[in-house]
């Protein structure tokens, strides 16, 4: 599968180079910034990520920003993928608002992992790399530059310290910021780390990329919820923030732009365009922000809830000891299937001792970063243990409490890089209020709970785990 896929692309124009250690990497002999990394997992695996430098005299974190920006806008736009973003800070610096690179993820539908005997998988990938291909050879007329006019660059002049001051007076003095303009292409440019987000103003781009939104809205489809808009499109679910909104039209009035608004939501970004700016708002909008909502919507009103998840409603029937170990065996398929855990094992047979530990599963530390270091690498793999508590069905207990696990002592026993508790029915008001207390020391990397609704809402996702354990959750 692996060889026609790099034998598919390098007809299409892409090198790939394979290493002794299983990574795969491709480019394109006359692009040398364009980075793409097949990274080898295990025998079944693959992690696959973009990453942009380029080297210029001038700072270019303009450049880093808007070319992945740009790429990756037009391929959501072609329904091939929605993307986790990494910006990698410039040490030379030292100014947190300066990226040295940028990294990115295909999160969906790919979940950041190849499965190498999955030619679903690698089709997905090459429509992604196809967009690129494609951007690289028509990347002028999509960035409006001319190789026939000269390039500038500057930090200063009367027209970019203006739309800056106004900028700066939406947000306040206290937030740290860059700005420059650049000739062909031609745009202003701000990005500010602290709050978030990044403009650029150029009409040539904001049109481009309008124009590839509206040739595909009619596969898009759109749901509003409590505080976010669901968008479907394709097999990807993303969501709109009503506040980041609000946020971004605040930014742009203050700059005199009050044209309509199209969004383009990715994984931990918002792409907001306008007839002369593109707004780029920092925020979780994928799969996660996508759960919270849902779970939004279904309290609000039950006829949503219908229309969205169907009404069919789960059963448990955990009866006994050997059925909560099983439980263990489901919640070890689920997390194999998250895009942020690498592994995950069990910790013990049944019959013996686990000391509290259920699961131990490694996992990207790096997941929910918008920015790292220049020498520290775009993964770095944590330790996480996770504890499983099931209430037996012939319980009347709806509910699992403080005094039913041993989150302190196996944290100090352990020192683990993150803790993780799944419960197949709801976990208390005490226990969460524990739990968050924890997360708020920040001893740990990660610290993350799933109630029933989050394990449903994976089975609904993951059909073919539901078929193999109906034995301890069915639909009602």
């Amino acid at each position: 599968m692996i060889e026609e896929f790099i034998t598919k692309i390098e007809t299409l124009g892409f090198s790939a180079e394979k290493f002794k250690d299983g990574n795969i990497k491709i480019g394109l002999e006359c692009c040398p910034f364009w980075h793409i990394i097949l990274h080898d997992l295990d025998d079944e695996r693959m992690l696959p990520y973009f990453y942009l430098r380029k080297r210029r005299i001038e700072e270019v974190t303009d450049l880093h920003d808007m070319i992945p920006t740009v790429l990756t806008t037009i391929t959501k736009c072609n329904g091939h993928g929605s993307f986790r973003f990494l910006g990698q800070h410039n040490e030379f610096s030292g100014i947190d608002d300066e990226l040295y690179g940028m990294y990115w993820f295909p999160s969906q539908p790919l979940n950041e992992r190849i499965r190498k005997n999955s030619k679903q998988d690698f089709d997905s990938l090459f429509g992604i790399l196809f967009d690129l291909y494609i951007f690289h050879m028509y990347q002028g007329d999509l960035l409006g530059a001319n190789d026939s006019d000269e390039d500038d660059f500057s930090y200063d002049s009367p027209e970019l310290q203006s739309w800056v001051n106004s900028i700066v007076k939406a947000i306040g003095d206290n937030e740290s910021h860059v700005s420059n303009l650049r000739k062909n292409p031609d745009w202003f440019y701000f990005r500010s780390f602290s709050a978030g987000f990044s403009v650029c103003k150029n009409p040539h781009i904001a049109k481009t990329l309008k124009g590839f939104l509206t040739k595909n809205s009619n596969e898009i489809s759109k749901i509003d919820g409590v505080e976010s808009t669901i968008e479907i499109h394709n097999d990807m679910h993303n969501t709109i923030s009503h506040e980041e909104t609000c946020f971004v039209k605040t930014i742009l009035e203050s700059i005199g732009d009050v044209s309509d608004i199209e969004v383009v939501p990715q994984e931990n970004h918002l792409v907001f365009i306008t007839d002369s700016h593109v707004v780029m708002k920092y925020t979780n909008s994928g799969l996660d922000s996508v759960n919270s909502e849902k779970e939004l919507i279904r309290a609000r009103q039950q006829h949503e809830i219908e229309l969205l998840f169907g009404s069919q409603k789960f059963e448990w029937n955990i009866s006994d000891r050997k059925k909560s170990a099983e439980f263990e065996d489901l919640i070890l398929e689920l997390l194999n299937r998250e895009a942020w855990v690498f592994s995950v094992k069990k910790v013990a047979p049944t019959n013996q001792g686990d000391n509290g530990r259920d699961l131990i599963c490694e996992y990207n530390m790096l997941h929910n970063e918008y920015q790292v270091s220049k020498d520290v690498s775009s993964i770095q793999i944590g330790k996480m243990i996770v504890q499983c508590k099931t209430n037996l069905s012939t319980s009347k207990k709806s509910s699992v409490g403080k005094a039913d696990v041993d989150v302190a002592d196996t944290i100090f026993d352990y020192r683990p890089d993150g803790y993780m508790l799944v419960v197949n029915t709801q976990i208390t008001r005490d226990l969460t209020e524990m739990l968050e207390r924890q997360k708020d020391r920040k001893e740990q990397n990660s610290i993350v709970w799933w109630n029933s609704f989050d394990v449903e809402e994976r089975l609904r996702k993951h059909p073919d785990i539901l078929a193999r354990y109906n034995n301890l959750v069915t639909y009602a």
